[in-house]
């Protein structure tokens, strides 16, 4: 019994130490806390982030638009022959980028076997003219022998006994032969290879001696009265620049700036649009337009280079008209449709309408419930952060505050004393 007192009161004295332990840890804490010194919070207050800002205004903007693309010649084409024969000679200027005029000679066929053809053409034109000219003579005799002989109308005679047959059939010999002569001078004249413009050549495939068959190519020629640009434009450009889908403007109503970077300098050019195409590309989902240049070979001075086939281009496209509005930077526009407003020194929010923008400007549009006003100020500088009520400072009104008291003191007596200096004889 006594063994067992005692293991009793062992089992009790490790159950009551801990929470003894425990208890008095918590009132050394609360001791600890009541008479220490008491901990100041401090503020830290920030500056308000200081802004760019721009005073939108009405203004009116001419709506453009710029594009790319390749430019290609407006005609451009294969030379092939149109007989069979050597070629004879060929001109100087029958090399790739040599220059020509229209219908001169540049290449040459073998004719002789041609003019032997035309000779006999003409030939047989002159035989059958003969043949007809003697079944008239013979109609005429057999029509005096049936009215003196048989005294009756004309109309009765036989048809044979005054020659009719016999003359139709000559007139037909002589169209035949002349048509076969047509044939032989149009055979004659395709010895002659030409081009029926004024042009260069793009690549030659043929030279002197080589035996060339009918619809045999001998080239690529192009002409350098016009060349044409064609444009990708979207559906957004399209609506900008007022165009419609199948457009096909009269004359050059439309200007065009075609312009590309070749060397170290940057040539320009004067164009026009031309057309707009009445169908969307499959594949891309865009709308293309031609863009005409005329005499694109023409140099306006020696620094000048001609607008080639094939060179890469910028082009800007001027709308008709103007269109008006309220005028930001263009650096104002924030996630496309919004700006920031600066109201009692605070940020505005404003979702906006976006007639027009440029890689300067933005137009705003004031129609209806306009959230955009002349006057206000927008914010053109970069804002980290930003939230509708943040507190800001426009860039330049600290420093105009701050700096007036401070220049009016520094620079009066300095004034003073050197009007003093000035007054005080030597």
């Amino acid at each position: 019994m006594e063994v067992q007192s005692k293991f009793g009161r062992v089992k009790q004295s490790k159950f009551f130490l801990p929470i003894l332990v425990v208890l008095g840890a918590g009132v050394l804490i609360a001791g600890l806390l009541a008479t220490g010194p008491e901990v100041e919070e401090e503020e830290n207050e920030f500056p308000p982030l200081v802004v760019e800002v721009s005073e939108a205004s009405l203004d009116e903007q001419l709506r453009s638009s710029m594009f790319q693309g390749e430019v290609r010649a407006k005609t451009n084409i294969e030379l092939v022959t149109q007989v069979t024969g050597k070629v004879m000679s060929v001109s100087d200027k029958f090399i790739e980028g040599g220059q020509f005029a229209a219908n001169e000679p540049i290449l040459q066929i073998d004719d002789a076997d041609y003019r032997v053809a035309l000779k006999s053409a003409e030939a047989s034109v002159a035989e059958a003219r003969v043949e007809l000219d003697i079944e008239l003579a013979s109609a005429e005799t057999n029509k005096r022998e049936w009215l003196d002989l048989v005294g009756e109308s004309i109309e009765k005679a036989n048809p044979l006994r005054l020659n009719k047959p016999q003359v139709q059939r000559s007139r037909a010999r002589l169209d035949a032969a002349k048509a076969q002569l047509a044939q032989a001078q149009l055979d004659y004249s395709r010895t002659t290879i030409s081009a029926p413009f004024a042009g260069r050549i793009l690549s030659k495939s043929a030279e002197i001696g080589q035996f060339v068959s009918r619809g045999t190519s001998v080239g690529r020629a192009f002409s350098t009265d016009s060349v044409e640009i064609r444009i990708p434009m979207t559906d957004l450009q399209i609506t900008d620049l007022g165009l419609k889908l199948g457009q096909v403007l009269e004359g050059n109503s439309l200007q065009a700036k075609v312009s590309t970077k070749f060397g170290s300098n940057r040539h320009h050019w004067q164009g026009y649009l031309k057309s707009v195409d009445a169908s969307v590309d499959r594949e891309t989902r865009l709308l293309f337009g031609t863009v005409v240049v005329d005499s694109p070979f023409k140099l306006a001075s020696e620094s000048a280079i001609p607008l080639a086939p094939g060179l890469f281009v910028d082009v800007e496209l001027n709308a008709a008209e103007k269109v008006a509005g309220v005028s930001v930077p263009r650096g104002a526009l924030r996630s496309g449709n919004t700006v920031y407003v600066v109201e009692d020194n605070a940020l505005s929010f404003r979702e906006v309408k976006t007639l027009f923008t440029s890689a300067e400007v933005a137009v705003i549009s004031v129609e209806g419930n306009a959230t955009l006003l002349p006057g206000d100020l927008v914010v053109v500088s970069p804002v980290p952060g930003a939230f509708d009520g943040m507190t800001v400072k426009v860039k330049g009104d600290d420093l105009q505050e701050l700096a007036e008291p401070e220049m009016i003191n520094a620079v009066e007596p300095a004034q003073t004393e050197t009007e003093e200096e000035a007054a005080t004889p030597i």
